[in-house]
């Protein structure tokens, strides 16, 4: 684990709302990819001259090891006013929250890890799939987030929002951590790094957890992740080479019906209607990357094979189980390659391009009852390729005045085959589309405090390609439009940035509980606000907290299930050279279940809590999650489901997964 000095550890902290106090200390180091990096000392990294919208920001990586996580999604929610929920166990994709949206697994939010997208379009479960769970809290060193589609090089799913992590080059001391905790929870970690004599550094780390939950059927997580780095300079430039794999198998544990609750077949909200639910994701992603002054280039490879037996309505009105089992296989490699030239004083110019290509092999659903084949709803094989070229301009006619203006242009193929009759019937064939998508951008900063930015752009998501040849086709590329005002104020150790947003989106996707997957439904608009403010009292301490409020509705007036209308996080932080400590409140507001907002969701709230004490070579550390031991709902839905031992027949209501309840972890983690 990367541990520093207090100050950085304080520093850390301050970056957590993703903003800077000024006027502190800092440091700079060698220039990386043409662009000065600094390295801060006891505050946060200023935004002011170099955010393109108020709503961007960067957190540190270690600030994110201070944080009290559940799981390993939660990083994410360092990004201010997105929330990471769950509804079918540890091992699967997490829901995500931001802007109003319920963003499934991913739809409208993106992430890349050192330049690698890991979202997953055409995915047999939801399109963008985002699953982290691969991802060891220790090799994250920094997250850089953006929301809305306002720069040039946001693609495919950063509709709502993109997060961009950059892993750690070395750790400062090599280290091994053990834990443990409630529910049957075991962790084991280790890291180091290593010179090789001729100017390069080998860093690997990897960890082995398992976890049952308070379930009545176990989870039995079984998780195994590794991460490996070597890094040299060369004579063309910086040459990272890395790769980071992850297995693990779990026990869904699905949202339930409510109405069974308490009842025979369902003695409380942790009762497993359906016990031979399995999951299955084995994945590995290596990653090459050179840059040098003013440019950067990666390619990458990926393979991935992910299978889940889930049951989201549990029986069919016969009577026999509605379980089914996707699975989704494939390889991917990609490019992705950018450089910037300082044309004038006044004038910046960047170009690049973004490549990638999914070779998979076999995808679909099948009806299983207890993981035995029924009958094929549809197997697949698809190829999906994608090429994008980017450009964006930066002018500063006069000082303080920013103007950014940039284009983006997608080229999208899709190939999809029948693998068996019932593939044929539902629609196979070739096709292509492609979307172009200006950008602009102006930025003034008033004073050395205080910068105005408005910001308006045009980007996309991508739909499964299987749904473009259905009786009823969708698009392969839906468009939608951002536009932002917004204001970062910065000084001494206070910084508050306020943001008012819209977002327009052509057709929206929308989980589906009979296929516990996710379709397109109608083009949808959203408007709100977010107030995000952190405050260093003491070079001890960090607050940070934000609000977003978010309206959303379809075009015909509906409103949006699961489009949450707030949400509000409250972070204090406290570090020494002995102790640190973290206490986090995050709530996710209320929401509509139905278009005719009928039937409503309260949302939830939770307050996390961690603490450590700090010696030599080891540390002690503990994290109380769910304090209050909250019975809230970590995910909601209407829709129909049926429980042949409680219920005549099928009936439409409410199901839900309730959040977990009060846990506790202990560990130690070792520096040698």
């Amino acid at each position: 684990m990367k541990h520093g000095s207090v100050a950085a550890l304080a520093a850390a902290c301050a970056s957590l709302a993703g903003q800077a106090a000024a006027g502190e200390a800092m440091a700079t180091a060698p220039p990386k990819d043409g662009v000065q990096e600094v390295v801060v000392f006891g505050r946060g990294e200023s935004k002011i001259g170099v955010a393109h919208a108020a709503s961007e920001g960067t957190i540190a990586g270690s600030d994110m090891l201070v944080r009290p996580l559940l799981k390993t999604a939660e990083l994410l929610e360092a990004v201010p006013g997105l929330i990471a929920a769950q509804h079918s166990g540890s091992g699967k994709a997490n829901q995500y929250f931001l802007r109003g949206f319920n963003l499934d697994h991913g739809t409208d939010f993106t992430t890349y890890v050192d330049d690698v997208q890991m979202n997953l379009r055409t995915h047999g479960h939801g399109q963008g799939y985002l699953d982290l769970n691969g991802l060891m809290p220790e090799v994250i060193t920094r997250e850089d987030f953006r929301k809305g589609p306002y720069r040039a090089d946001g693609g495919d799913f950063a509709l709502a929002g993109a997060s961009y992590l950059t892993t750690v080059d070395a750790f400062d001391r090599n280290w091994a951590a053990g834990e443990a905790g409630s529910h049957g929870y075991r962790r084991g970690a280790a890291g180091g790094s290593v010179a090789d004599g001729a100017g390069g550094q080998f860093t690997a780390a990897g960890e082995v957890k398992v976890y049952d939950g308070p379930w009545q059927e176990p989870e039995h997580l079984r998780h195994y992740a590794a991460f490996v780095k070597y890094e040299r300079p060369t004579a063309l430039g910086e040459l990272e080479l890395s790769a980071h794999g992850y297995h693990g198998t779990w026990r869904p544990t699905e949202q339930i019906p409510e109405r069974i609750i308490g009842s025979p077949v369902c003695a409380d909200v942790f009762c497993s209607p359906d016990p031979t639910a399995r999951g299955k994701t084995d994945r590995l992603v290596v990653n090459a990357r050179l840059s040098g002054e003013g440019w950067k280039a990666n390619v990458y490879g990926q393979t991935y094979a992910w299978n889940m037996y889930s049951n989201p309505t549990y029986a069919n009105p016969d009577g026999s189980s509605a379980q089914i089992h996707q699975f989704d296989r494939r390889w991917i490699v990609g490019l992705k390659a950018e450089r910037t030239w300082a044309v004038s004083p006044a004038l910046d110019l960047r170009v690049g391009t973004e490549d990638r290509f999914d070779r998979i092999g076999k995808v679909g659903v099948a009806h299983t009852d207890d993981r035995a084949f029924v009958e094929s709803l549809g197997f697949y094989r698809v190829e999906e390729a994608s090429a994008a070229v980017f450009g964006e301009a930066t002018w500063r006619p006069v000082e303080g005045l920013r103007l950014i203006g940039g284009l983006r242009g997608d080229w999208y193929h899709a190939t999809v085959a029948a693998r068996d009759a019932e593939a044929a019937a539902l629609g196979a064939g070739k096709a292509h589309d492609a979307v172009l998508s200006p950008k602009i951008d102006a930025a003034y900063a008033v004073n050395d405090h205080i910068e105005l930015y408005a910001d308006w752009g045009r980007g996309f998501h991508s739909n499964d390609v299987r749904g473009h040849f259905a009786a009823t086709p969708v698009p392969i590329l839906v468009k939608g439009t951002g536009k932002e005002l917004g204001a970062r104020f910065q000084a001494g150790r206070f910084t508050l940035t306020t943001t008012y947003w819209w977002l327009n989106v052509g057709s929206e996707l929308r989980f589906v509980g009979d296929s516990n997957a996710v379709e397109p439904t109608g083009a949808s608009r959203r408007h709100g606000y977010e107030l995000v403010a952190f405050l260093r009292p003491l070079p001890w301490l960090a607050i940070d907290g934000n609000y977003t409020a978010s309206h959303a509705r379809y075009d015909n007036g509906d409103h949006i299930p699961n489009a949450f209308e707030n949400s509000a996080a409250l972070g204090v932080s406290a570090v020494s050279d002995e102790w640190e400590a973290s206490v986090r409140l995050r709530h996710l507001g209320p929401s509509p279940l139905v278009e005719d907002n009928s039937v409503r969701d309260k949302g939830s709230t939770v307050v996390n809590l961690r603490a450590a004490r700090k010696f030599d070579n080891f540390e002690l550390y503990g994290d109380l999650l769910n304090v209050f031991d909250r019975r809230d709902k970590d995910i909601a839905y209407i829709y129909e489901s049926y429980i042949p031992a409680f219920d005549a027949a099928p009936v439409e209501g409410r199901l839900s997964r309730v959040v977990e309840p009060r846990t506790l972890r202990v560990g130690m983690t070792y520096r040698f």
